[in-house]
């Protein structure tokens, strides 16, 4: 796992709902292993906030999209 994938990692979990963190860590660390494969695209992007976003404390929400919006402006 890269560098800003674990400070990543760190910052999602302590923004998750408790109780979610297991679910949450096993999605992303899913979708690190596949953009080690494959570059993650706009499309499969939109479907991992999806899956992301409800595991979310609803006081953090926003301040999750905008650091997720961050990284999407470098999607295709």
């Amino acid at each position: 796992m890269l560098d800003g994938q674990l400070k990543f990692l760190d910052f999602f979990l302590n923004n998750t709902i408790e109780g979610k963190e297991d679910e949450a860590k096993k999605i992303l660390i899913k979708s690190f292993a596949d953009q080690e494969t494959t570059a993650l695209n706009l499309q499969e992007f939109k479907q991992l906030q999806e899956q992301l976003f409800p595991l979310i404390k609803p006081e953090k929400l926003d301040e999750v999209k905008v650091a997720m919006a961050h990284f999407s402006q470098g999607l295709a």
